[in-house]
Formats: C-alpha cells, structure tokens, sequence
C-alpha cells in the first residue's frame, strides 16, 4: 500500500503540479536558458529536422535516376512530401513566436529567411514526379503566403536585433531559390513545355500580295502565266559533320546526344518531326553500333530526367550560373560575419544558426561540383577546339562514374511465381496447420472490404518481392541484338511504321515454311497482352524442355536473350502495365495465375521449374485435338494450355533442320520477343515514358528512343519546303 501510495498518491500531484503550475518553485528553479529551451525546443527540432530532409533530398534525388531500389524511393518519397510541410509548419511556430521574442532570443528570426532557402529546394530534384510540374501554380501561391510570412517574422523582430543586414542577404538567396523553383515547375509542366518547342510564327509567302498582282496585270491586258518553283529542304548532314569535327574522344557521344536532344524533346511533348532531324539522326546511328547508339540513347534520357525533374534548365545556363554565384556568396558572407561577430545569445541557438548556414553553403558547392562533373559540363567544353578543354574532358571522363540509368531490366517468370504460390497454399489447406477454418468462413471473410484491401496488398508484396529478387543488367549482346534487328529490318525509306501496328508477322513470313506458318500464326493475331502470356509461357517450356546445349551464333546466346525478354514483358505487363497499350492484360494474367497454380498445387511431385514443363508437356500431348476454349468455354480469360499448344507447335517447326531447336529456333523466338518490343514501345505514351526515367528507367524507353532516331514513327511529317510561284507577263 505504502508503494502504491508513493507512486499514485505522491508522484500524480508532482507530476500535476509542474504541468499545471509552470511558475511553481520547482520551475523557477530551473535556469532561463533551460526553460527557453523547453519552450522554443519543438521549433528547434523541426529547423533541424528540415535540414536533415533537405540533406536526404540532395544526396539521393539524382540517384534515382539509376537506381531501382524501392525503399530508396520510399525514402525520397518521403522526404520530398516532409521537406515543404516542415518548412512551412516551422514557419508558422516562429510567426507565434515573433511577435513577443525578448531581445537576447531574436536570433531566431533569422531562421526565417534560411526556411526559404529550404522551400527553394535543391538542384538535384524540384519534382517527384510529372503532376508536380503540373501543379506549379499552386506551389506559387503557397509559396507566395510563405515569402509573406517570412517578412513579417523579420519585421516583428527587426527592433530587437543587430542581424537585420545578414538577413537581408539570406533573404536574397531565398528569394532567388524559390523563384528557380516556381520557374523551372512552370517550365516542365506539359503544355508550357510543348509551346517552348513551338517555331516562330511562319505566315509563309504572302498569298494575298501574290494575287493582287496577278489582277492587276491581268486587268492591264497582259497574259500572265505562273511558273511553280518548290524549294527543297536540305538534310542537315554536312552540318553534323561539321560539327563532329570540333569533338574530342568519348565526348563525341555526349555531342551527338545533345545535337540530337530536339527529337527527343519533340517527342516528349506529343509533336511532329521533321525529315530534316530524322535523316540526320539516322546517318548518326547508322555510322556506329548498338553499344554507341543505346549510349547516346541514355545521354539523351538523362538531358529529359534533367529537364523534368530537376533544376538543370536554369542551373545550366549564363544566368543560372550568376543566380548560383550570388545565392553561395550571400550564405558565405552571413556565415563568415556571423561567426567573427561577438553574439550575446544563447549558446544552443548560435550553433543551430550556424548548423544551418553551413548547411546552406554545403548544399551549393555540392550542386556546383555536381553541376562541374555532368553531361551538360561536358557538352559545353566540347564546342570550344582547344587543348585544355580536351585535358578537362578526360579528367571528367576519369574522374565520373554515375550510371546514367539502372541499366537493367525487370524479370517476371509466371511458372516459377506459380510455383511459389501453390507451395505456401499446400502448407495452408486445412489440416495441415492442425485447425480447419471452415470453407463458408474463409469464403465470407475474404469478401469483407479490409479483407480485400490485405489480399491486394499482400498480392501486390508478393509480386514486388518476386521482381525484386530477379533483374538482369542490359547486356552489350543485347543492345547489339536489338540494334541489329532494327537496321536490318528498316527500309530504305524513312517513314517505316510497321511495328505501329503488328509484330511478329514479318519474322514469321521470314522462316519461309510455307503452311506450317499457320499453327503458330494464330499467336500474333490475338490482343496484345494475350500474345505476351501466350509466348512468355511458351519460350518458358521450350527453354525448360529443349535439353541439348544451344550453339551460340556470333558469340550470342539467343536462348538467354529470349528468356530474359521474355520475363521482362511480362514483368511490363505485371508491373507496368500503364506502358502498355489498353487491354486486359491484368485479368488474363490473373486468371492464366490461378489456373497455373491449382495445376501445380494438385501434382503434390511437382518440385521446380523443369517438373512443370515436362508434365505440362504429357497433358498436352493431344491438345491439337482437342482445344483448349472446347472444354474451358471463354469466361476464364486462361491462356495456359493455348501457350502449351504454341510451345508444341514452335518446337515441330523444324522442317528436318538439325540445328532448329539448338541455333534457329531461339533466334526466331527472340526476333519475335523484339518486335513486341517495339510494338509496345511505340505504343506507350510519351508521358509513362517521362514518369518511369525518374524510376531508373525502362529498357522500353531507350527502345522507343532509338526506333524514331532510325525513322521508325508514325509522327513524322516529310516537308517539302515553301512553294515559289514566279509571274511572267507576255
């Protein structure tokens, strides 16, 4: 009782007291700096923190443009939606603070301007993603009611304080940051980006002029005939010549890319290209291999990631680089009087004061050092013929070594997903844990919203997890197959537009095996999703089933090439699906996923990969008699057993060719893995294009790239020039 007494009796009261009574003894005890402390400690916390996030947003927002990792984007993620909440809260405190801040204490009004440096944000990422360009007028006006606040801060303490001067100073580089900010947002929202990429009004020759002429000499009695002249537009290549003359090394690549950037941004806003810029970036590409045309591919993208997601437009430029100057000056300044003057503050928010100063002048060296070792540095040195610019291209060229994108590729095997699923499922029938929870209750429960809202959740986890643990890096065998298949198969003539609208039909007409071309023709004539299943599980058992080695073709394994596009579709399809065109490619995966799994989860031997693929083989050995949508019916959107019949078909084709299934068959298999490629490439809009850059970028994308640098577009408009039409009076 006595313990209870002490610890319920006694400390409550305590405990009361000093909450309710803050001018009891015990608190007039304790030191006035302490107690500042306790009341000024959240503010302190929150500038803190802000910087802690601005740190974060500085160090890994370029990143992403490599990286794949998840929990980095959640981490990004994170702190680009706390960066301004904070600032913005933080300001806030101190406005309610300002207004009654004793004299010794109003340092703290000079977090005010540093809290709009931190709204300015940092060059490496001012959006998280392509809405946020769209939403710039709403930051400048919450931005705007910020600034305000931060002057009235500063005018409510100014009598107290001696710093009003280093203020100012901080107030110019907030001032200067935020405004980079608001005008870069503005700059890569959509439609302001597609009118800076508009030409000059062109009125063309001035028709009505023309006519009145022609009237008037028709009225003075004279014969006027009218001769056509069209001047013809001029490809531009001596041009690049010219200017790949004035390159040096492997800057040679970082120039081509920047000379070929106009398509790309072309591109990017949904508008036409010209004969002109295709035919010069075609002999471009044409020239080089697939190693070099994919390198000038992620040059490209990593100019576009820079344009859309950070501040490069205007950090890269004459002004830029002023406004930069000035904003690094104006921390220097502050920091270096803040410190050599004598303070008569509290020790705490001196330190903290110059924690953020500090802060402020690290993070633009950094931005300049970064800004010093990128692409842009480099294609600016390359237009200036001299030997020190050379010196510093190879010293950036050593000294640099960023990826420029993941360089890798997604992987989703169905069979071995399946496979996964019907193991965990075994271990969760009833009786296997020692309880049965009913078929009724399970059935009921599943079918409540928080229920549904887990499975998805789970599901979506699982399919994540299974993604995450197989990537593949982009290969050089792999650029050059890909580059290869596009050269050989272009025409002469520059607007090819057959991928816009089939694939696969041009490598079957190319086996030259007459009707045996209608069993496996079928595949290519479905929807599109359905043909990425249907070949996906097919190339999953011939790659399974075929036993012999495969003979390599040029040093070239195509059996691998075709697996790993294979798996990488439908890693589009699973987890990317808005990159493909429309379609319900989720629900025949769903329901090709569960009939896979209760295939293997009822086949207990069923231990890998390979056991799937041989009994799939046996249950399908009749299934050209009797089809699949025979017994089935078409309400389950399944394509298992059709992908089975496909596989059986692939493999038979070999007309008596010793070397089908061990060289030709897989070259075939990954012809026709390319041409989806490009299908889906061309058909993906340009937006989920630009959203995916900042996720490490697609393999999609650089494909899609480089199909329209070799002509391959349906948005390509051949001029022909301005039409002259000369009056000859007789």
């Amino acid at each position: 009782m006595l313990y209870k007494f002490f610890n319920y009796g006694c400390l409550v009261p305590v405990l009361s007291s000093l909450a309710l009574a803050p001018r009891s003894g015990v608190i007039q005890n304790i030191s006035k700096g302490f107690q500042y402390f306790l009341d000024n400690g959240e503010l302190r916390l929150m500038v803190l923190f802000s910087l802690s996030i601005q740190c974060i947003l500085i160090l890994f927002g370029a990143k992403r443009q490599s990286w794949t990792n998840i929990y980095l984007r959640i981490i990004l993620w994170s702190a680009y939606l706390f960066a301004d909440w904070l600032a913005t809260t933080s300001l806030g405190v101190l406005s309610n603070k300002s207004h009654c801040v004793e004299p010794e204490h109003a340092i703290v009004a000079l977090w005010g301007p540093i809290l709009l440096l931190h709204l300015g944000g940092q060059d490496t990422i001012t959006a998280y993603s392509m809405e946020d360009n769209a939403l710039w007028s709403r930051r400048l006006v919450t931005y705007i009611g910020q600034v305000v606040a931060a002057i009235l801060i500063f005018l409510r303490s100014r009598t107290y304080t001696d710093l009003n001067s280093l203020a100012i100073l901080i107030f110019i580089a907030g001032f200067i940051k935020i405004g980079e900010r608001i005008w870069v947002l503005w700059r890569a929202s959509s439609q302001q980006f597609k009118e800076s990429l508009f030409p000059d009004p062109d009125p063309g020759p001035n028709y009505a002029r023309y006519m009145e002429t022609y009237n008037s000499a028709s009225y003075e009695g004279y014969r006027v005939n009218v001769e056509f002249l069209i001047q013809s537009p001029s490809t531009g290549d001596d041009d690049a010549a010219a200017v790949d003359h004035y390159t040096y090394g492997p800057a040679v690549t970082v120039r081509t890319a920047n000379r070929l950037l106009k398509i790309s941004k072309l591109l990017f806003a949904d508008l036409i290209l010209s004969f002109q810029d295709v035919s010069e970036s075609r002999s471009s590409l044409l020239s080089g291999n697939g190693k070099r045309g994919f390198e000038v591919m992620e040059i490209e993208l990593g100019f576009m990631y820079d344009v859309f997601y950070t501040k490069a437009p205007i950090v890269y430029s004459f002004i830029g680089c002023f406004l930069r100057f000035v904003t690094l000056s104006c921390s220097i300044i502050v920091c270096v009087f803040f410190f050599i003057k004598e303070n008569q503050y509290p020790r705490i928010d001196v330190v903290i004061t110059g924690v953020l100063l500090l802060g402020a002048i690290v993070f633009d060296m950094y931005s300049v050092i970064s800004m010093l070792f990128s692409d842009w540095t480099m294609m600016w040195l390359t237009m200036h013929k001299n030997k020190v610019t050379c010196k510093i291209i190879s010293l950036i060229q050593y000294v640099k070594c960023k990826k420029r994108w993941s360089c890798s590729i997604g992987q989703f095997n169905l069979i071995s997903f399946c496979l996964l699923r019907a193991k965990k499922e075994r271990y969760s029938e009833p009786g296997m844990c020692g309880f049965n929870c009913g078929k009724t209750f399970k059935t009921n429960a599943a079918k409540t919203g928080l229920a549904t809202m887990i499975t998805g959740a789970w599901l979506s986890y699982e399919k994540y997890k299974h993604t995450n643990t197989n990537t593949v890096s982009v290969t050089d065998d792999l650029k050059e197959i890909i580059f290869e298949h596009f050269v050989n198969k272009t025409n002469v003539e520059i607007n090819n537009t057959r991928f816009y609208y089939n694939w696969g039909n041009k490598v079957l007409e190319g086996l030259q095996l007459g009707k045996k071309i209608e069993t496996i023709s079928w595949s290519v004539e479905v929807e599109f999703d359905q043909s990425i299943l249907l070949w996906h599980i097919a190339t999953n058992l011939c790659y399974n089933s075929v036993a012999d080695e495969e003979v390599l073709e040029n040093g070239r394994s195509y059996r691998e090439t075709s697996k790993w596009l294979s798996e990488y579709m439908l890693y589009l399809l699973v987890m990317r699906p808005s990159m493909l065109p429309n379609g319900i490619g989720e629900i025949r995966f769903q329901d090709t996923c569960a009939e896979a799994t209760e295939f293997v989860r009822d086949r207990r031997s069923i231990q890998n990969e390979n056991q799937v693929s041989q009994i799939l083989h046996r249950v399908c050995k009749h299934v050209k008699k009797v089809l699949p949508s025979t017994v089935k019916g078409d309400r389950s959107k399944s394509v298992l057993f059709d992908a089975c019949r496909l596989a059986e078909n692939v493999r038979e084709m070999r007309n008596d060719d010793e070397e089908w299934e061990t060289k030709k068959m897989w070259k075939f298999i990954t012809q026709v893995w390319v041409e989806m490629l490009a299908y889906a490439a061309s058909n993906c809009q340009a937006i989920h294009h630009a959203q995916h850059l900042r996720h490490g970028g697609e393999l999609l994308t650089h494909v899609w790239l480089l199909m329209v640098h070799l002509g391959i577009t349906d948005k390509l408009q051949i001029s022909k020039g301005f039409g002259r039409a000369k009056l000859i009076r007789k």
